[in-house]
């Protein structure tokens, strides 16, 4: 499973570690942190995280809103009990969800889901057919089949669909909710209808589970 990659604006050095820990706390990779807004953005361009965490006031001229309208990234907003003047405008940008300072593991663990809902609903994927890009919403997948240098993707209307991708690649490209039960699958764990030692079920269709991989699949779908 690829963790939720996330990225923070943050000028409160004290908050920021503690974000950074209770991030990682709950299995997320933390790929860039800055207290800038300007630079925050050319970072985020570079590194394409999944999530973007962002102080609504931070130092120097530009703010955590006005980063929000700069990026297409599911965001959620920290924010202090002074900053009721600016919350108005952060609310025009759509967050995914607020977090209060000073904030428990709790409250970062429900923004956290909330924010991976979203992702499921919006992610895509790209299939080649007859040298035409398609897109695939993530959240359509029901599993996955290595074949060579391809997927077929197999999708909740039926439909077939081939990724170019290894196996990192392909998890890399969906969302935390995607597992390898075998060397030659991934599956959706939205859609398991049923689990053994030996075999996942997706909705009717049975796929082996490699025994190294039982263990980390059973705990994937506690």
């Amino acid at each position: 499973m690829s963790p939720l990659k996330v990225y923070i604006l943050e000028d409160e050095i004290i908050t920021q570690e503690v974000l950074v820990n209770t991030l990682t706390s709950l299995e997320c990779n933390v790929c860039g942190v800055n207290t800038n807004a300007e630079d925050a953005l050319s970072e985020i361009q570079e590194l394409e995280p999944d999530l973007v965490f962002l102080d609504i006031k931070v130092a120097g001229e530009k703010t955590g809103v006005w980063l929000a309208n700069q990026i297409n990234i599911p965001f959620i907003y920290l924010s202090a009990f002074n900053d009721k003047s600016n919350v108005k405008d952060a609310a025009q940008t759509n967050p995914i969800s607020y977090l209060q300072k000073p904030f428990r593991e709790k409250d970062v663990f429900i923004a956290l889901q909330l924010a991976k809902n979203k992702i499921n609903l919006k992610k895509e994927i790209v299939s080649i057919e007859n040298n035409y890009k398609v897109k695939i919403k993530v959240d359509d997948i029901l599993y996955a089949k290595k074949e060579d240098h391809y997927f077929e993707v197999y999708l909740n209307n039926n439909q077939k669909k081939l990724v170019r991708a290894t196996v990192d690649e392909f998890l890399d490209m969906v969302t935390p909710d995607f597992i390898q039960i075998h060397r030659s699958f991934v599956v959706h764990k939205k859609y398991v209808t049923g689990f053994s030692n030996k075999t996942i079920k997706i909705k009717e269709t049975k796929l082996p589970v490699s025994n190294s991989f039982i263990s980390r699949v059973a705990d994937f779908l506690e």
